[in-house]
């Protein structure tokens, strides 16, 4: 029996450009170098720079290989994993890659580092590994407080086998020093849950995501602790709780949250309109990553939330608050969609002039208008051949997407997306959109297969012959 292919759709989205050699791009993050714009791509192979500042023309700058991240007992012909969310320093130039156990080939029962390379990118054409700091987890890692600390997700793998951030004080980029301190702890000793990703907003709020939901910290400033109701000072490795809890099982059934946005202050209007229902800074908008159904019918989908109710403590302790489900969006019966046995789920996502851009694996790029909290709407769509859409990044206008099978890619919106954002007029599902706007492939969407420690949170490659991870053998 033929596998099913992906069949090529898109609509009120065009091809703009594309970064050569950056099939297995994992994540983007960009910098200001004067009138000069650099793109930084993480990927299997190393990192990658770009200038970007002709959208039309990006030229590549340099390659941090594999080879320079190679550690003692790596196998540089292996791959580098994850960085799933790569973070840059914007002001000291400095990038920051996580390193999984999985990296170059590592496997049990031999040793298997995990931490943070911390990269010297002040001249963008010349990259140079400064440091790396080895701590017991390396999945994501995110900076808070002008960058002079680091946060970083996972599973902490010692043998607390309980999710926590780690923190590492990153002043001087060349020495890191990680702090004795445990940050949001997921679960008790031995449980395996784990902390993903963390997203600072644009008032400072650290939200942590991971299993059992999405939690604010402040981590600097005065503030009421609500846990012990006492005024006291937040700093990087001793937070106080702001806001936050999980989502209920009918919306959100693994608790699992992968990635967050806090629409506030210089970023509200990106988010939906406030209302007295919703008022400025009350909405989350987050992520379940989860593979119950190719077409993310009951699962791995993008939630709303209000937080509402939730800063006085009760998002924290063994059975933390349900918050409030104002919307709820996934592809299943919507224009673009291609059933059958394909991967489907919310991935990583980004927020531009109440637009959210959406990646859902095999399911591709999706365009949302989410003006209206409780009814976000498709608006546009970029299914191509063979897609894993992994992280799509608004950028000047355009979408930046790091698809693992064909690279970076950056989108356009059409008018077309304009305008049904304007008139509130979804992208309507017809039985002729295959027809007009399909065309066959010869290529299959990347072969993915859950993670045996993290599950389909962090899925891996699999069945390929240039992979050196075949299914259930990566972690």
């Amino acid at each position: 029996m033929d596998k099913p292919r992906l069949q090529a759709a898109a609509k009120n989205v065009r091809l703009k450009a594309a970064l050569p050699g950056t099939e297995r791009a994992i994540s983007i993050a960009f910098a200001q170098y004067g009138p000069r714009d650099v793109a930084f791509v993480s990927m299997e192979t190393g990192l990658k720079t770009f200038d970007v500042t002709d959208l039309d023309q990006p030229k590549l700058l340099d390659h941090l290989t594999k080879a320079e991240m190679a550690l003692p007992g790596d196998d540089p012909t292996k791959r580098f994993w994850e960085n799933e969310d790569i973070n840059v320093d914007p002001k000291r130039k400095l990038a920051f890659l996580a390193r999984e156990v999985n990296s170059f080939g590592r496997a049990l029962p031999g040793d298997r580092p995990t931490g943070n390379y911390i990269v010297s990118a002040v001249d963008p054409a010349d990259l140079k590994v400064l440091s790396f700091h080895r701590q017991n987890t390396g999945h994501t890692s995110t900076c808070v407080n002008d960058c002079q600390f680091l946060w970083t997700a996972g599973l902490d793998r010692s043998d607390a086998k309980t999710g926590r951030i780690f923190v590492t004080d990153i002043r001087d980029p060349k020495t890191p020093k990680e702090l004795p301190v445990s940050v949001d702890v997921r679960g008790k000793p031995g449980q395996g849950k784990i902390t993903h990703d963390v997203q600072v907003d644009a008032q400072g709020i650290a939200w942590v995501a991971g299993d059992d939901g999405t939690r604010g910290y402040y981590t600097q400033g005065w503030h009421r602790d609500p846990l012990s109701g006492k005024y006291r000072e937040a700093k990087a490795w001793d937070p106080v709780a702001y806001a936050g809890g999980t989502v209920p099982k009918a919306d959100m059934p693994t608790s699992f949250t992968h990635n967050s946005f806090r629409p506030v202050g210089r970023t509200l209007t990106d988010g939906p309109r406030p209302t007295p229902e919703n008022p400025a800074g009350s909405l989350l908008l987050h992520t379940e990553e989860a593979f119950g159904s190719s077409t993310c019918k009951t699962e791995g989908r993008f939630v709303i939330s209000s937080l509402q109710g939730t800063h006085n403590g009760e998002g924290w302790g063994e059975t933390p608050k349900e918050m409030k489900t104002v919307g709820i969006w996934s592809p299943d019966d919507q224009e673009g969609t291609i059933p059958g046995n394909v991967t489907c789920s919310a991935h990583y996502f980004d927020v531009q002039k109440r637009i959210v851009a959406y990646s859902w694996y095999n399911q591709g790029t999706r365009l949302l208008d989410i003006s209206n909290p409780a009814k976000p709407i498709q608006i546009g769509y970029w299914r191509p051949d063979a897609a894993t859409s992994w992280a799509p990044y608004w950028h000047r206008n355009t979408v930046f997407v790091a698809d693992l099978v064909r690279g970076v890619e950056i989108l356009d919106l059409e008018k077309g997306a304009f305008d049904a954002q304007a008139s509130g007029t979804p992208v309507t599902l017809t039985t002729q959109y295959a027809k007009e706007q399909v065309r066959e492939s010869d290529r299959e969407p990347l072969p993915l297969a859950p993670n045996p420690v993290y599950g389909w949170a962090c899925p891996m490659i699999a069945g390929r012959e240039d992979s050196d991870c075949g299914a259930g053998s990566c972690c």
